[in-house]
């Protein structure tokens, strides 16, 4: 087993072993992720929606994981495979002439068992059931975005929280102050950063506020959240 079979089946195990949306499983699955984004092979398309069929395509893996089973001797290659497997119809749907038609409710839709419908889904089709349903989507949607947002905070890729410092203090960084503040439970107080980085607390506080919370406000819309976040 190469370096990357042995990140990947270790990450695997750790999101597997760990409560959905604990602080462990969340941390597992921001490695593993990204981890998947770097993966030979991983499916790629010039469409420029392409993110958002990738972000789908990761959401998903983030569901259904445990249900990952390696049919090669490469982890890494058998991962990709199943993942392109889901990752393709998402690429396929952005050329889709439908793709921005309204949902209908009796579209037929793949289930394990076969085929159905949304309004069939819903045990007792009454407007209460049609809100539980509105409802449940909108909470998945957050969580997504939520990921995504961690995912982001970790990365970092364009490099915006980082260099994003007050005057000859990078160490205080937006991305640093985000994993602190945003990413760790309980979340460190700026009185015991101030004592860490020593640096004055109205510093830290200032550059937060005016800085780094409008940042992460900006990346979380870019991503669908249309809420205002309280990090």
């Amino acid at each position: 087993m190469d370096d990357l079979d042995g990140r990947l089946s270790a990450l695997i195990a750790e999101v597997r072993h760990n409560p959905a949306n604990s602080r462990k499983w969340r941390s597992a699955m921001h490695k593993l992720l990204w981890e998947i984004q770097q993966l030979p092979g991983l499916k790629k398309s010039a469409h420029q929606n392409y993110p958002a069929a990738l972000n789908l395509t990761l959401e998903w893996v983030s569901r259904e994981i445990a249900k990952f089973e390696p049919r090669q001797s490469s982890v890494s290659k058998s991962l990709v495979n199943w993942i392109n497997g889901y990752l393709s119809w998402r690429i396929q749907d952005l050329y889709s002439p439908d793709k921005d038609a309204p949902i209908s409710l009796d579209a037929p839709i793949a289930v394990d068992a076969g085929e159905t419908t949304r309004l069939e889904l819903l045990s007792d089709f009454t407007l209460s059931g049609l809100d539980g349903m509105i409802e449940s989507v909108q909470k998945e949607t957050t969580q997504r975005i939520g990921l995504q947002l961690e995912l982001y905070i970790e990365q970092d890729p364009e490099g915006k929280l980082k260099n994003s410092y007050p005057d000859s203090k990078p160490e205080c960084n937006c991305q640093f102050l985000s994993k602190r503040r945003v990413l760790k439970d309980p979340p460190d107080k700026f009185k015991n950063l101030e004592k860490e980085l020593n640096v004055k607390y109205t510093t830290l506080h200032s550059h937060w506020k005016r800085k780094c919370e409008p940042s992460l406000q900006e990346i979380a819309r870019t991503l669908g959240y249309k809420q205002e976040l309280k990090p």
